[in-house]
This record gives structure tokens, C-alpha cells and sequence, in this order.
């Protein structure tokens, strides 16, 4: 008897057990089933934060940036008043989200609701410095009542966040076009910020007019010691050339550019020359051609400076060697070494100025010690080119140690 008691409670705790790890299988499957429905509504939420298109499948209780995402695109197409339903929605959803008070205050101010807008961005301003909206916004206030300096502080946090947005010209040019606006501005830059680089070689959507703007605080941003090198300070420098104004681009390009040099032509030695292309018209450029051998020769231990190795396989004289320069009027003395490979001066390197670089005329020179070409440089260019060949029927030359200097210069 006693041992049917215990049988049948064992049976009893064997079924209760059963039922218990039943109830643990379902609880765990259920977990499952939660966890991964939440992380497909947070995985699809954070995909929307970067692809609006997909905000309107997320799952209302997991739309915390998709919201936003959709409402900026709602913004950015000028919609604001959907954008004003996303921006209340999200700030429902995420209160302490910064983005989702500022989407709300920049609906609001699309939609003519000034004082409703600043009530939103107070509130986004106040929860940090990482929303570019909200820095904006702020920055556009300050202006309004020429505070440079703290527009220019909120100018700085917002492209640290989006150095892209320095491509937008309309944001600097409050800035570049005021000299308090752009001293606070240069105040930012000397700190050598993320958009530093992007700002000072910006010249695609810069207007014509207001390249000089853009020189000039380029310049002094030099002035205060921030050299930003000469692959960076480039591109303004060729567009000032391109567009009139050699003189500013030539200070330009040695304020920043320290290969550059002081002399009236840029590196004499031939220490820089790049096989792969000039950064400016104030560095020698490297004149390819099928029948040319051109090599660089770079400075040594037995030779200080530079040089070119030229070899014209051609029946025809070939250009080389180009560079501009910028000069008041006056006569100044060219010089330059040509040699063979006996070190035997050489008359197969010739010389050609003008204002065009593809129009120029021959000078003939003069040996004595060195080659030499006296140039006479008046008013009739913004900058004169000056341009090495070399004709043909001759072994490999060697060019180097060019000099220019003034002979009588008003």
C-alpha cells in the first residue's frame, strides 16, 4: 500500500514537474517571440534614421528616429506641415531626444510660427550641441543682432557635427563678408576644427564676386599662423588665377604653401617638382609629352638643389618646364644651368614669356658662366608666364639651379 502512495505521488511531481518545464518552454519561446520583435522594430527604427523611406514600417511603439528621420525629409522638401505631425509624434515618442525638439521648432518656423519655434529650439538648445539644426537656428539669431562671436561658436558646432554643410556658401558668407563676423570666424578656425580643410579648399559654390571674400580670410587665417598646406590651399588659388586675380593667388599660395619660397620665382632649386602635376601656376609644371624623357632628380648629399633630366626624342623643340610668375614692371635677369652629360654647358634648352601660356615667344639667351635672358615685364599682363624647351638632336640634358632677379625695378 505504502509503496502505491508513493507511486502515485511521484507520478503526481513528475507531471507537475512536465508542466512546470511545459510553462518554461512557453515563457521562453514567448521572450523569444518579444525579443525578436523588439529588435526588428529597433533594427528597422535605426535603419530609418539613415533611410526615411523605411519610417513608415516601423512599428509605432519603436519609431523614435524614424519619426525624425522623417520628418527632416519633410523638411528638406519643404513640407512642413507633415514635418510639424512627425516632429510632435516624435517628441511624444522621445521627449529627451534634442533632434525631436529641434524637427518641431524647425516645422513650426516653416510654417510662420516664429515664437513657437524658439519655445521648441530653447528647449533643444538646452539638451546639447550635436544637433545641426539647432545650432543653426541659433547661429541665424545671433546674426540677426550681430553677435559674431557667439554666431561664429554656433557656426563651429554645427559644421563639427556636418563639416559637409561648409560646401553651402550661404552659411559663411554672413561671416566672410563682415570684418567682425569674420574675425570671430577665423577665432573658430585658428583651433584647426574638422572643417578646416573642407572650408579653406572650397571653391565650387563659392560665387565669382565672392572668391575675394573667401581669399581674404583665407589670408588671415595665415596671418594668425594657421598654414593649411599646399594641396588644401590649391584650389582657391587656382580659381583666383583662372578668374583675374594672379596677384591675391600668388600671396595666397606663399602664405600657405611653405615649398613655396620668397623669391621672385617659386622654388629656383627645382626641390618640389611633381611628376604628377603642378597644385598651382606658381609651382613648375611638368610638361608631358610621348617624346619626351623627363625626370626629376631630386636634391642630395653631393647636390643641394634639384633637377630635370631631358631627353627629346622628337624632331620637333618641346616644351618642358612652366611656371608663373607675378612681378612689378620692370627688366629682371633670368638665369639657369643646362649642361650635357659631360657637365658641358648647353644650347639645346630654350626660353619663351608671355601673358598666355599657350601663346608665348622665344628669347634668345645668353651664356656667360650660366645662361641668362635679360626679360622686360611691363603692364601688359597680370602675370607672366615663363616656359623651358628644349630642341631636338641632343643626348639627355640636365637643367637646374634657375634663378630670377631684378635688374631695374620701379
Amino acid at each position: 500500500m505504502a509503496t502505491n502512495t508513493t507511486s502515485t505521488a511521484a507520478r503526481r511531481l513528475t507531471k507537475v514537474q512536465t508542466a512546470g518545464a511545459s510553462g518554461m518552454r512557453l515563457l521562453a519561446l514567448a521572450a523569444c517571440g518579444v525579443y525578436a520583435v523588439t529588435a526588428l522594430g529597433s533594427g528597422l527604427d535605426r535603419r530609418a534614421e539613415y533611410n526615411p523611406a523605411l519610417a513608415a514600417k516601423v512599428p509605432w511603439p519603436f519609431a523614435h528616429r524614424a519619426l525624425a528621420a522623417q520628418g527632416q525629409a519633410h523638411i528638406a522638401s519643404g513640407n512642413f506641415a507633415r514635418a510639424l505631425a512627425s516632429g510632435k509624434a516624435a517628441v511624444l515618442a522621445a521627449p529627451i531626444e534634442p533632434v525631436n525638439s529641434a524637427l518641431l521648432g524647425a516645422a513650426r518656423l516653416g510654417l510662420g510660427d516664429a515664437a513657437g519655434a524658439e519655445r521648441a529650439f530653447l528647449v533643444a538648445g538646452q539638451m546639447g550641441w550635436r544637433v545641426p539644426m539647432t545650432q543653426g537656428y541659433w547661429m541665424q539669431r545671433a546674426l540677426e543682432v550681430r553677435d559674431y562671436p557667439v554666431a561664429a561658436l554656433r557656426l563651429d558646432a554645427m559644421l563639427r557635427q556636418s563639416p559637409a554643410t561648409v560646401s553651402d556658401y550661404a552659411v559663411l558668407q554672413p561671416f566672410e563678408s563682415d570684418v567682425n563676423g569674420q574675425k570671430a570666424m577665423t577665432d573658430r578656425l585658428v583651433q584647426r576644427p574638422g572643417w578646416l580643410t573642407p572650408y579653406a579648399n572650397l571653391v565650387t559654390d563659392i560665387p565669382r564676386a565672392a572668391l575675394p571674400l573667401h581669399a581674404a580670410a583665407l589670408q588671415e587665417l595665415a596671418n594668425r599662423g594657421v598654414r593649411v598646406g599646399c594641396d588644401t590651399i590649391g584650389p582657391p588659388v587656382i580659381a583666383l588665377t583662372e578668374w583675374g586675380d594672379p596677384a591675391r593667388a600668388r600671396q595666397l599660395w606663399r602664405s600657405h604653401c611653405g615649398e613655396a619660397g620668397a623669391g621672385l620665382i617659386s622654388d629656383p632649386g627645382l626641390t618640389y617638382v611633381r611628376a604628377n602635376g603642378a597644385r598651382s601656376a606658381f609651382e613648375w609644371s611638368l610638361i608631358g609629352d610621348s617624346d619626351l624623357d623627363l625626370t626629376v632628380v631630386p636634391p642630395s648629399a653631393r647636390a643641394q638643389n634639384g633637377a630635370i633630366e631631358i631627353h627629346n626624342a622628337s624632331g620637333l623643340p618641346r616644351p618642358i618646364l612652366r611656371q608663373m610668375v607675378v612681378v612689378p614692371a620692370g627688366t629682371y635677369q633670368l638665369s639657369w644651368r643646362a649642361a650635357d652629360q659631360n657637365g658641358k654647358a648647353s644650347p639645346h634648352v630654350t626660353l619663351s614669356t608671355g601673358c598666355n601660356a599657350d601663346s608665348m615667344a622665344r628669347t634668345e639667351p645668353v651664356w656667360d658662366r650660366t645662361w641668362h635672358a635679360d626679360l622686360s615685364f611691363g603692364g601688359e599682363c597680370l602675370g607672366h608666364w615663363i616656359e623651358f624647351g628644349v630642341l631636338p638632336g641632343s643626348d639627355t640634358l640636365r637643367l637646374s639651379n634657375i634663378r630670377l632677379i631684378p635688374v631695374h625695378a620701379p
